[in-house]
């Protein structure tokens, strides 16, 4: 099972790709097995609030002289309307999405890792990870506009995070769907790991990404938080993060890993004769560098920097090409 920030992401690719679209000539034709991706109003007006205040919350810089340590509960009223908004929409996929509360009792379940004998080969998992991680760079982005104070911030961000996905997690334990995860609660932790070092660690931010590339499969029933089959996780390194090749063209360059897993789910086994995973290092470029920074010098343009915000966590396709580090395969 992923989580909110996972869900947003795949609902709103498609609105995505038209934004870059006008700002460049890079295209993208779908394969034949992508499907038109379809949103309520409620659920539009949500994706809107959380990405563009993510997106506007990069471009601004934090208040001048102002460099506040706040309580734990002061830092929470800062952030009430983001905890807030996050709680609603993970009480509302809760309880429509992950049947909260059909199970009567508490119950705990074993999913494992990364085995061709899971649910997802992994891939829920990684989609725990990435959900987490992206949830607490936007607590911690807002936090740090609020107070200007960025170690603090982290730190907060990290807490609210961790609790927002124990959340999640309790009331997973009360769906007959799911169960509390010990696995998830493991990768969960990650993802706020990888955030807070970007966050604390000098430099780190400039050179490392996680990013999910998402299109809906065949198997898909509407339910673009677990169609596993349709995600690629990867991890960048950004070379034009160093400084040493700041001013030689492979700033323009990035290296990834990543991972995909297809064919686990019952709803894929019309589509597929084997469960398969594939890990895979990657050569792209660098979208930030090949073209949102250059456009931010010409135009002072809001579209431009929610664009590179945007990829910075979503990998664009069609710009890096990959080679298989290891694949596995198992017939349905």
């Amino acid at each position: 099972m992923g989580s909110l920030t996972q869900y947003h992401t795949a609902k709103t690719v498609y609105r995505y790709n038209n934004v870059i679209s006008s700002l460049s000539d890079l295209k993208y034709t779908k394969p034949n097995n992508i499907m038109e991706c379809k949103m309520t109003p409620i659920l539009k007006a949500s994706v809107l609030y959380i990405l563009l205040s993510f997106s506007l919350c990069h471009a601004e810089a934090p208040p001048a002289n102002n460099n506040k340590t706040l309580t734990l509960g002061n830092a929470a009223k800062e952030l009430k309307w983001e905890l807030g908004g996050l709680t609603a929409g993970i009480l509302y996929l809760g309880l429509k999405e992950w049947r909260w509360g059909s199970n009567k009792t508490f119950k705990f379940n074993n999913e494992g890792f990364f085995g061709m004998d899971t649910g997802s080969g992994g891939a829920d998992k990684l989609g725990h990870l990435y959900s987490t991680y992206v949830m607490d760079e936007f607590l911690t982005d807002r936090l740090y506009y609020k107070t200007g104070n960025l170690q603090d911030a982290a730190m907060k961000g990290a807490i609210f995070s961790a609790g927002l996905m124990l959340f999640v997690e309790t009331f997973d334990g009360l769906s007959e769907d799911h169960g509390f995860s010990y696995e998830d609660v493991i990768m969960n932790t990650t993802g706020i790991g990888i955030s807070y070092l970007k966050n604390t660690v000098p430099g780190l931010r400039n050179k490392l990404d996680l990013r999910v590339e998402y299109h809906r499969s065949q198997g898909d029933k509407g339910h673009p938080v677990t169609d596993y089959t349709g995600y690629n996780y990867s991890a960048v390194l950004k070379l034009g993060g160093f400084k040493s090749l700041r001013t030689t063209p492979l700033k323009y360059v990035e290296l990834q890993l990543g991972y995909h897993a297809e064919g686990f789910k019952k709803d894929d086994r019309p589509y597929f004769k084997k469960k398969k995973t594939r890990l895979y290092a990657g050569i792209g470029l660098d979208l930030s560098e090949v073209l949102f920074k250059p456009l931010k010098k010409q135009t002072d343009n809001d579209l431009v920097d929610m664009a590179d915000t945007f990829f910075r966590y979503y990998q664009a396709p069609g710009i890096y090409t990959t080679t298989s580090l290891q694949t596995r395969s198992q017939k349905l």
